[in-house]
Protein backbone atom coordinates (compact mmCIF):
# COMPACT_ATOMS: atom_id res chain seq x y z
CA UNK A 1 0.00 0.00 0.00
CA UNK A 2 2.84 2.31 0.94
CA UNK A 3 4.59 1.61 -2.37
CA UNK A 4 1.44 2.51 -4.31
CA UNK A 5 1.07 5.72 -2.35
CA UNK A 6 4.70 6.69 -3.05
CA UNK A 7 4.25 5.84 -6.73
CA UNK A 8 1.12 8.02 -7.03
CA UNK A 9 2.86 10.83 -5.18
CA UNK A 10 5.82 10.56 -7.56
CA UNK A 11 3.53 10.73 -10.62
CA UNK A 12 1.78 13.77 -9.19
CA UNK A 13 5.14 15.44 -8.52
CA UNK A 14 6.34 14.80 -12.08
CA UNK A 15 3.06 16.15 -13.46
CA UNK A 16 3.39 19.35 -11.43
CA UNK A 17 6.97 19.90 -12.57
CA UNK A 18 6.01 19.23 -16.19
CA UNK A 19 3.08 21.65 -16.02
CA UNK A 20 5.19 24.34 -14.38
CA UNK A 21 7.97 24.07 -16.96
CA UNK A 22 5.56 24.01 -19.91
CA UNK A 23 3.73 27.03 -18.51
CA UNK A 24 6.95 29.00 -18.23
CA UNK A 25 7.94 27.96 -21.74
CA UNK A 26 4.60 29.09 -23.14
CA UNK A 27 4.84 32.46 -21.41
CA UNK A 28 8.36 32.96 -22.70
CA UNK A 29 7.33 32.04 -26.25
CA UNK A 30 4.16 34.15 -26.26
CA UNK A 31 5.55 37.34 -24.74
CA UNK A 32 9.16 38.38 -25.39
CA UNK A 33 11.13 40.23 -22.74
CA UNK A 34 10.39 43.93 -22.43
CA UNK A 35 12.94 46.25 -23.97
CA UNK A 36 13.93 43.94 -26.85
CA UNK A 37 11.20 44.92 -29.27
CA UNK A 38 12.20 46.89 -32.36
CA UNK A 39 10.01 45.42 -35.08
CA UNK A 40 6.28 44.91 -34.56
CA UNK A 41 3.57 43.41 -36.75
CA UNK A 42 0.04 44.25 -35.63
CA UNK A 43 -2.85 42.20 -37.00
CA UNK A 44 -5.57 43.94 -34.99
CA UNK A 45 -6.73 47.54 -35.09
CA UNK A 46 -6.95 47.53 -31.30
CA UNK A 47 -3.24 46.82 -30.85
CA UNK A 48 -2.26 49.11 -33.72
CA UNK A 49 -4.04 52.13 -32.27
CA UNK A 50 -2.66 51.50 -28.78
CA UNK A 51 0.89 51.19 -30.13
CA UNK A 52 0.45 54.52 -31.93
CA UNK A 53 -0.92 56.14 -28.78
CA UNK A 54 2.21 54.92 -26.97
CA UNK A 55 4.42 56.57 -29.60
CA UNK A 56 5.59 53.36 -31.31
CA UNK A 57 4.43 54.12 -34.85
CA UNK A 58 8.00 53.87 -36.21
CA UNK A 59 8.42 50.36 -34.78
CA UNK A 60 5.36 49.00 -36.57
CA UNK A 61 6.76 47.06 -39.52
CA UNK A 62 3.47 45.76 -40.87
CA UNK A 63 -0.28 45.68 -40.28
CA UNK A 64 -3.35 43.77 -41.35
CA UNK A 65 -5.29 45.05 -44.35
CA UNK A 66 -8.43 46.86 -43.20
CA UNK A 67 -10.00 50.25 -43.84
CA UNK A 68 -10.28 50.70 -40.07
CA UNK A 69 -6.52 51.11 -39.67
CA UNK A 70 -5.39 54.52 -38.39
CA UNK A 71 -4.02 56.94 -40.99
CA UNK A 72 -0.56 56.72 -39.43
CA UNK A 73 -0.06 53.13 -40.63
CA UNK A 74 -2.03 52.94 -43.87
CA UNK A 75 1.18 53.05 -45.92
CA UNK A 76 2.84 50.32 -43.87
CA UNK A 77 3.23 46.88 -45.53
CA UNK A 78 0.02 44.86 -45.42
CA UNK A 79 0.15 41.19 -44.45
CA UNK A 80 -3.40 40.12 -45.21
CA UNK A 81 -6.62 40.47 -43.29
CA UNK A 82 -7.07 39.13 -39.78
CA UNK A 83 -9.22 36.18 -38.62
CA UNK A 84 -7.58 33.41 -40.63
CA UNK A 85 -6.70 35.46 -43.71
CA UNK A 86 -3.18 36.58 -42.82
CA UNK A 87 -0.20 35.99 -45.11
CA UNK A 88 2.18 33.98 -42.95
CA UNK A 89 5.09 34.34 -45.40
CA UNK A 90 4.64 38.11 -45.48
CA UNK A 91 4.62 38.24 -41.67
CA UNK A 92 7.78 36.16 -41.42
CA UNK A 93 9.54 38.26 -44.09
CA UNK A 94 9.21 41.32 -41.84
CA UNK A 95 11.22 39.54 -39.11
CA UNK A 96 9.05 40.81 -36.25
CA UNK A 97 10.15 40.64 -32.63
CA UNK A 98 6.48 40.32 -31.73
CA UNK A 99 3.14 39.98 -33.50
CA UNK A 100 -0.12 41.24 -31.98
CA UNK A 101 -2.89 38.97 -33.24
CA UNK A 102 -6.36 37.67 -32.52
CA UNK A 103 -6.63 34.21 -31.01
CA UNK A 104 -7.63 32.63 -34.33
CA UNK A 105 -4.44 33.87 -36.01
CA UNK A 106 -2.15 33.29 -33.04
CA UNK A 107 -2.06 29.49 -33.24
CA UNK A 108 -0.69 29.29 -36.78
CA UNK A 109 1.90 31.95 -35.96
CA UNK A 110 3.05 30.05 -32.88
CA UNK A 111 3.61 26.99 -35.06
CA UNK A 112 6.21 29.08 -36.90
CA UNK A 113 7.91 29.99 -33.60
CA UNK A 114 6.73 33.59 -33.80
CA UNK A 115 6.39 35.51 -30.55
CA UNK A 116 2.69 36.33 -30.31
CA UNK A 117 0.66 38.53 -28.02
CA UNK A 118 -2.98 37.43 -28.19
CA UNK A 119 -5.40 40.36 -28.29
CA UNK A 120 -8.76 39.50 -26.74
CA UNK A 121 -11.25 42.18 -25.73
CA UNK A 122 -15.02 42.33 -25.45
CA UNK A 123 -15.80 45.34 -23.25
CA UNK A 124 -14.51 48.69 -22.06
CA UNK A 125 -12.73 47.32 -19.00
CA UNK A 126 -10.78 44.94 -21.20
CA UNK A 127 -9.77 47.77 -23.53
CA UNK A 128 -8.26 49.55 -20.54
CA UNK A 129 -6.57 46.34 -19.40
CA UNK A 130 -5.20 45.82 -22.93
CA UNK A 131 -3.52 49.23 -22.85
CA UNK A 132 -1.79 48.28 -19.60
CA UNK A 133 -0.71 44.87 -20.86
CA UNK A 134 0.66 46.15 -24.17
CA UNK A 135 2.50 48.91 -22.32
CA UNK A 136 4.17 46.29 -20.16
CA UNK A 137 5.18 44.11 -23.12
CA UNK A 138 6.76 46.98 -25.06
CA UNK A 139 8.47 48.42 -21.95
CA UNK A 140 6.35 51.55 -21.87
CA UNK A 141 4.46 50.99 -18.64
CA UNK A 142 4.63 54.63 -17.55
CA UNK A 143 3.18 55.92 -20.83
CA UNK A 144 0.47 53.24 -20.75
CA UNK A 145 -0.41 54.19 -17.18
CA UNK A 146 -0.76 57.84 -18.19
CA UNK A 147 -2.98 56.87 -21.13
CA UNK A 148 -5.19 54.74 -18.87
CA UNK A 149 -5.51 57.59 -16.38
CA UNK A 150 -6.62 59.96 -19.15
CA UNK A 151 -9.16 57.43 -20.39
CA UNK A 152 -10.53 56.85 -16.89
CA UNK A 153 -10.80 60.58 -16.21
CA UNK A 154 -12.83 61.09 -19.38
CA UNK A 155 -15.10 58.19 -18.41
CA UNK A 156 -15.57 59.64 -14.93
CA UNK A 157 -16.34 63.11 -16.33
CA UNK A 158 -18.98 61.67 -18.67
CA UNK A 159 -20.55 59.63 -15.88
CA UNK A 160 -20.67 62.70 -13.65
CA UNK A 161 -22.55 64.66 -16.32
CA UNK A 162 -25.06 61.82 -16.66
CA UNK A 163 -25.54 61.40 -12.91
CA UNK A 164 -28.80 63.36 -12.78
CA UNK A 165 -30.26 61.95 -15.99
CA UNK A 166 -33.65 60.36 -15.33
CA UNK A 167 -34.59 58.94 -18.73
CA UNK A 168 -32.83 56.41 -20.91
CA UNK A 169 -33.60 56.28 -24.64
CA UNK A 170 -34.02 52.95 -26.42
CA UNK A 171 -31.18 52.63 -28.95
CA UNK A 172 -30.92 50.45 -32.05
CA UNK A 173 -27.37 50.03 -33.34
CA UNK A 174 -27.13 48.82 -36.95
CA UNK A 175 -23.85 47.13 -37.79
CA UNK A 176 -23.56 47.54 -41.54
CA UNK A 177 -26.78 45.81 -42.62
CA UNK A 178 -30.41 45.88 -41.58
CA UNK A 179 -31.04 43.86 -38.41
CA UNK A 180 -27.38 43.19 -37.67
CA UNK A 181 -26.60 44.55 -34.23
CA UNK A 182 -24.60 43.97 -31.04
CA UNK A 183 -25.75 42.64 -27.69
CA UNK A 184 -24.18 42.13 -24.24
CA UNK A 185 -20.61 40.86 -24.56
CA UNK A 186 -19.69 43.60 -27.02
CA UNK A 187 -17.99 46.95 -26.54
CA UNK A 188 -20.88 48.60 -28.40
CA UNK A 189 -23.36 47.39 -25.78
CA UNK A 190 -21.11 48.73 -23.02
CA UNK A 191 -20.86 52.15 -24.67
CA UNK A 192 -24.60 52.47 -25.25
CA UNK A 193 -25.36 51.51 -21.66
CA UNK A 194 -22.67 53.71 -20.09
CA UNK A 195 -23.79 56.63 -22.26
CA UNK A 196 -27.22 56.50 -20.64
CA UNK A 197 -29.07 54.48 -23.24
CA UNK A 198 -30.86 51.13 -23.37
CA UNK A 199 -29.56 48.76 -26.02
CA UNK A 200 -32.48 47.42 -28.03
CA UNK A 201 -30.60 44.08 -28.19
CA UNK A 202 -29.90 43.90 -24.44
CA UNK A 203 -31.80 40.64 -23.99
CA UNK A 204 -30.36 38.78 -26.97
CA UNK A 205 -28.65 35.47 -26.09
CA UNK A 206 -25.77 35.92 -28.54
CA UNK A 207 -23.34 38.82 -28.88
CA UNK A 208 -23.88 39.53 -32.58
CA UNK A 209 -27.55 38.83 -33.32
CA UNK A 210 -29.63 39.42 -36.43
CA UNK A 211 -32.97 41.00 -35.53
CA UNK A 212 -36.08 40.85 -37.67
CA UNK A 213 -37.34 44.04 -39.25
CA UNK A 214 -40.72 43.48 -37.61
CA UNK A 215 -39.17 43.33 -34.16
CA UNK A 216 -37.20 46.54 -34.64
CA UNK A 217 -40.32 48.38 -35.77
CA UNK A 218 -42.34 46.92 -32.89
CA UNK A 219 -39.74 47.94 -30.28
CA UNK A 220 -39.84 51.49 -31.68
CA UNK A 221 -36.35 52.79 -30.78
CA UNK A 222 -35.86 56.42 -29.78
CA UNK A 223 -32.44 56.60 -31.42
CA UNK A 224 -30.82 54.76 -34.33
CA UNK A 225 -27.04 54.50 -34.67
CA UNK A 226 -25.70 53.48 -38.08
CA UNK A 227 -22.15 52.20 -38.41
CA UNK A 228 -20.41 54.38 -40.97
CA UNK A 229 -19.88 51.69 -43.63
CA UNK A 230 -23.60 50.89 -43.72
CA UNK A 231 -26.52 52.74 -45.28
CA UNK A 232 -27.03 56.51 -44.83
CA UNK A 233 -29.90 57.91 -42.71
CA UNK A 234 -31.84 58.82 -45.86
CA UNK A 235 -32.09 55.15 -46.82
CA UNK A 236 -33.34 54.18 -43.37
CA UNK A 237 -36.10 56.76 -43.60
CA UNK A 238 -37.31 55.16 -46.85
CA UNK A 239 -37.66 51.65 -45.43
CA UNK A 240 -41.19 50.25 -45.41
CA UNK A 241 -42.85 50.78 -42.05
CA UNK A 242 -39.93 52.65 -40.51
CA UNK A 243 -41.64 56.04 -40.79
CA UNK A 244 -43.60 55.21 -37.63
CA UNK A 245 -40.43 54.62 -35.57
CA UNK A 246 -39.76 57.46 -33.10
CA UNK A 247 -36.10 57.78 -34.11
CA UNK A 248 -37.16 58.35 -37.73
CA UNK A 249 -40.02 60.71 -36.88
CA UNK A 250 -37.78 62.81 -34.62
CA UNK A 251 -34.75 62.69 -36.91
CA UNK A 252 -32.64 60.92 -34.29
CA UNK A 253 -30.53 58.87 -36.69
CA UNK A 254 -26.77 59.23 -36.31
CA UNK A 255 -23.70 57.91 -38.12
CA UNK A 256 -21.33 56.08 -35.77
CA UNK A 257 -17.70 56.10 -37.01
CA UNK A 258 -16.01 52.71 -36.82
CA UNK A 259 -13.37 54.07 -34.43
CA UNK A 260 -16.13 54.68 -31.87
CA UNK A 261 -16.67 50.94 -31.40
CA UNK A 262 -13.18 49.62 -32.13
CA UNK A 263 -11.39 48.25 -29.08
CA UNK A 264 -8.98 51.18 -28.79
CA UNK A 265 -8.58 54.26 -26.56
CA UNK A 266 -10.59 56.19 -29.15
CA UNK A 267 -13.71 54.31 -28.06
CA UNK A 268 -13.94 56.96 -25.32
CA UNK A 269 -14.74 59.42 -28.13
CA UNK A 270 -17.65 57.15 -28.95
CA UNK A 271 -18.80 57.03 -25.35
CA UNK A 272 -18.80 60.82 -25.13
CA UNK A 273 -20.56 61.33 -28.47
CA UNK A 274 -23.19 58.73 -27.65
CA UNK A 275 -23.84 60.47 -24.33
CA UNK A 276 -24.21 63.81 -26.16
CA UNK A 277 -26.64 62.27 -28.65
CA UNK A 278 -28.66 60.50 -25.95
CA UNK A 279 -28.65 63.34 -23.39
CA UNK A 280 -27.71 66.68 -25.00
CA UNK A 281 -29.23 68.50 -22.01
CA UNK A 282 -26.56 67.02 -19.72
CA UNK A 283 -23.90 68.71 -21.85
CA UNK A 284 -25.65 72.05 -22.13
CA UNK A 285 -26.66 71.45 -25.76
Amino acid sequence: MKKWFMFILFIFFVYCISYFVSHLTKEKRDVPASGNIERIVSLTVAATQILIELGLEDKIAGVNSTFSNPEEVKKKPHVGRQFGNINIEAVLSLKPDIVFASNSDAEVLKEKDVNVFVVETCNLNEVIRLVTEIGKVVAMESQASQLVQKMQKRIDDIQEKLRKVNTRPLVYFESGAIGRTRAPGSLTHDLITMAGGINLAKDEPITFPLLSIERIIEMNPDIILLEEYGVPPEEVKKRDGWQKIKAVRNNKIFISPTMYTNYTPKCINGLEQYARWFHPEAFGE
